[in-house]
């Protein structure tokens, strides 16, 4: 039987770009031509799956997001990516009769994508699978094929391309542990790059591109104890794993009644995502989504003297700079972490985060009871970041050829084989230059020059 290379997305898109860098690599190893085979999902129901799932509500565990989040079916947390993709939809945060039947919905899809990993699994010979979106119900197929010893290919934040056998999902999202020194110049090269990208985010972050941010000088601002920065809601719940709170709405409203109630003075920050325009309708949907459940969540809170709602897209720069630096940041995962430890404050966010946990950046909890911990610390008994750790983060994500920010990006290196057709310019958008080459009915003409290098992790 023939090799073939597994795909769950080969469009006529930016995904030819993708699965081409993919077949290179591999080709490239076993010096010889393998086919690309569409994962279908059109392969049966698991009904044990089901049947096991059955058994869960019968005996109350679908009935309580916190154990649906822990719920496993053949080694595989499917519980995660239950609820991850539950929450994608708006209405499940207004109705539990609407939570439930995209709970209910989204677990009779999910047993299909248990069969179709069990038919290929028996049925067809390979060794390498791409797979897109892990986060959602295809982390189902990551998690068996992984399990079954084959090579997955993904692309994800912080990272490029990447290739790999890793059994814990969450740690190919993550920026692993490294013991490496840095020589003094380094750390300076080190300092005045994230300096530069921390001061005009929004030309250099991809997502922020869309946001059109709003001049508000918040001056009064020293006797704030807390500022807090909210996360889309809709937008890859649990991506890093679950740390006892389900989504980031449920995560929020605990972090504010906790303060709340011990009369601390804080600040809560929308995310300027909440805030896109643009013609792409998909991400134009979730903003609207986002801003929706935030602005329900704060109208509880608009009457307190003690709390600054900030319902606007302000840039983070221009707010930290009129802050305490005896204010603690809470963040539960993302980008700010790091801007606000390069600005000198302490910071508590969660274990299940962006970057391994032995980098000591932040003051870290793994479940509801740690945060509660955290939250009644007084800010002398909170820790700094280890500023060498720190340095190597920023290394990795500013400086790496290979990370979202590095020449080798893959969106990075096509922008420029455009820009040297005429087709863009050099300064696009990656949304205008995806747009474009979409557009494009030829696209071998761009590809044939494009080498995208897949990292082993």
């Amino acid at each position: 039987m023939n090799e073939i290379f597994l795909t769950t997305r080969l469009s006529n898109d930016i995904y030819q770009l993708i699965i081409k860098s993919c077949l290179f690599d591999i080709e490239k190893l076993n010096k010889k031509k393998i086919k690309p085979k569409v994962i279908s999902l059109k392969k049966g129901l698991d009904f044990f799956f089901l049947l096991y799932c059955l058994i869960c509500l019968a005996s109350g565990r679908l009935l309580n997001r916190q154990k649906i989040a822990l719920l496993e079916y053949k080694k595989v947390n499917f519980g995660r990516y239950l609820l991850s993709t539950t929450y994608r939809n708006f209405s499940t945060y207004d109705s539990k009769i609407k939570f439930y039947y995209y709970l209910f919905k989204n677990i009779y899809r999910m047993s299909f994508y248990y069969k179709a990993a069990d038919y290929y699994l028996k049925n067809y010979n390979f060794k390498n699978v791409y797979i897109d979106h892990l986060e959602y119900l295809n982390g189902i197929l990551y998690q068996l094929f992984v399990n079954n010893n084959k090579y997955i290919f993904t692309n994800r934040y912080p990272r490029n391309i990447i290739k790999t056998k890793n059994k814990e999902i969450s740690k190919i999202f993550q920026i692993n542990y490294s013991k490496k020194k840095l020589s003094k110049f380094k750390k300076k090269k080190v300092q005045h790059r994230y300096n530069k990208v921390f001061k005009s985010l929004k030309n250099i972050i991809p997502w922020m591109y869309h946001t059109n941010f709003k001049k508000k000088n918040y001056k009064d601002l020293q006797g704030f104890e807390y500022i807090i920065y909210a996360h889309s809601f809709t937008d890859s719940q649990l991506e890093h794993g679950y740390d006892g709170f389900t989504n980031t709405l449920e995560w929020l409203k605990f972090t504010v009644d906790k303060l709340n109630k011990k009369k601390a003075k804080f600040i809560i920050k929308a995310h300027p995502n909440f805030y896109i325009k643009t013609k792409i309708n998909s991400l134009n949907q979730l903003s609207i989504w986002d801003q929706k459940i935030y602005r329900n969540f704060i109208n509880s809170y608009k009457s307190f003297k003690n709390i600054l709602i900030i319902d606007k897209p302000i840039e983070n720069f221009d707010l930290a700079k009129n802050l305490s630096k005896k204010c603690i940041v809470i963040t539960k995962h993302g980008n700010v972490q790091f801007e606000m430890i390069s600005n000198g404050f302490k910071v508590i966010s969660s274990v299940k985060n962006l970057v391994d946990p032995k980098y000591l950046l932040t003051n870290t909890w793994k479940n509801k009871q740690e945060y509660q911990k955290l939250l009644n610390k007084n800010w002398r008994d909170l820790k700094f970041a280890n500023f060498n750790n720190f340095l190597i983060v920023m290394e990795f994500l500013f400086m790496n050829e290979n990370s979202i920010f590095g020449k080798n990006y893959y969106l990075k290196v096509l922008r420029k084989q455009m820009s040297k057709k005429r087709l863009v310019s050099i300064n696009s958008s990656y949304e205008m230059t995806l747009k474009k080459f979409n557009s494009l009915k030829d696209k071998n003409n761009i590809l044939k020059n494009i080498h995208i290098p897949i990292i082993r992790i």
